[in-house]
C-alpha cells in the first residue's frame, strides 16, 4: 500500500522539523509519472528494488522538502546550541540551491513510521562543514528551543562517525546522531538518524534514515548508501 505525503528533512535537523508546526501529515496520493531522462537528477535516484522490504514509497516533492527544511532551518536560528560552534551550517547553504532543475528526492517509510529519504543534486554540499558538526567537540550537542509553542524542549543529540564502505569518491561522510527529546514536564523522546553525504565528480548523494525504533542497522544503512554513490558514480563516468 503507498502511503501518503511523508513530512521530514533530511538536514542534521530532524529532531527541529519534528518540534515544528510545519511538519505535519497529510494523506495526499503518490503521483505516477513517466521515468525521467536519464542525465537528470531523478534518473540517478536508487530504485524500488533497492530499498529495505517493509518500507513502501512515500511523496516528498523538492519543493515540499526544500520548506519543510527551511522550517527547520528557522527552528535552529533561534535555537540555543551548546557548543555554539556546533550550529549546523552545511544544510542551510544547500537548502537555498535546491529546486526541480537541479534536484531529485525519494522516499520511503515503513509501518512503524521510519522514513528513509534519497537526495541527487547537481549542487556540491560542503562535506567540511559536516565533519566539524559531528565530530570533536560537537560529538556531543544540546540544543533548547527558545520560541513557539515548543520552548524549553531541548535535545540532546550525540554524534558518532561512522566508517562508511569502500566509495568512489573522497568527498563523503557517513554518521549517526541519537536524539533525546526532553520537552517541557519531562516527557523523552529519542530517534536515530543515519546520514550518508558524498559528492561524486560535482554532483551530491545524501541518504538519510531516521527511526524510532526497529530502523536500519549501520550495516543495512552503508550497503544502501554505497548503492546510491555507485549508481551516481557509474553515470558520471
Amino acid at each position: 500500500m503507498l502511503r501518503g505525503k511523508l513530512s521530514v528533512s533530511v538536514i542534521v535537523l530532524v529532531s527541529l522539523c519534528l518540534l515544528g508546526t510545519s511538519c505535519s501529515d497529510d494523506t495526499s496520493p503518490v503521483s505516477e509519472s513517466s521515468p525521467p531522462p536519464s542525465n537528470t537528477p531523478a534518473a540517478l535516484l536508487l530504485p524500488a528494488r533497492a530499498f529495505p522490504q517493509g518500507y513502501q514509497p512515500a511523496e516528498l516533492s523538492v519543493i515540499d522538502l526544500r520548506e519543510q527544511n527551511a522550517a527547520a532551518l528557522e527552528s535552529a536560528g533561534t535555537a540555543q546550541f551548546d557548543p555554539p560552534q556546533c550550529r549546523p551550517t552545511a544544510d542551510a547553504d544547500l537548502n537555498s540551491k535546491l529546486d526541480v532543475s537541479n534536484t531529485a528526492v525519494s522516499a520511503w517509510q515503513s509501518a512503524a513510521g521510519n522514513t528513509i529519504t534519497e537526495l541527487v543534486t547537481t549542487v556540491p554540499r560542503d562535506i567540511d562543514a559536516d565533519v566539524r558538526a559531528t565530530v570533536g567537540e560537537c560529538a556531543q550537542v544540546t540544543i533548547t528551543i527558545t520560541q513557539g509553542s515548543t520552548a524549553g524542549t531541548t535535545v540532546l543529540t550525540q554524534n558518532r562517525r561512522l566508517t562508511p564502505p569502500p566509495l568512489p569518491t573522497s568527498l563523503s561522510l557517513m554518521a549517526e546522531s541519537v536524539a533525546t527529546t526532553t520537552y517541557p514536564g519531562g516527557r523523552t523522546a529519542t530517534s536515530q538518524t543515519l546520514a550518508g553525504y558524498a559528492v561524486v565528480d560535482g554532483v551530491t548523494v545524501q541518504l538519510v534514515a531516521n527511526s524510532t525504533e526497529n530502523g536500519l542497522s549501520d550495516l543495512e544503512f552503508a550497503d544502501l548508501f554505497a548503492q546510491a554513490v555507485a549508481r551516481v558514480s557509474a553515470a558520471t563516468d
